[in-house]
């Protein structure tokens, strides 16, 4: 099973959670939930796999808008 669909329930939660037009990184969308998603490893093929399910289209709410150079992390802005 691909990581982001095992939790396609925890993504769509925390998606609708964000407002209109707010912009954060994962480890803020997901907030106190960042951590289950498993090892540093998991998450970061986690963040790959997000990234490029965002860019695809397949996650319509957000869409990217930059790597945040300050923490090396991507940004994504609601819709």
């Amino acid at each position: 099973m691909n990581i982001l669909n095992r939790y396609s329930e925890l993504i769509a939660q925390k998606i609708a959670e964000m407002p209109n037009g707010a912009e954060f990184g994962l480890a803020q969308i997901f907030g106190e939930d960042w951590e289950s998603i498993g090892t540093i490893g998991e998450r970061r093929d986690f963040g790959k796999k997000f990234k490029a399910a965002v860019k695809a289209q397949n996650i319509t709410e957000l869409e990217w808008v930059r790597i945040e150079n300050s923490g090396r992390y991507d940004v994504y802005r609601r819709r």
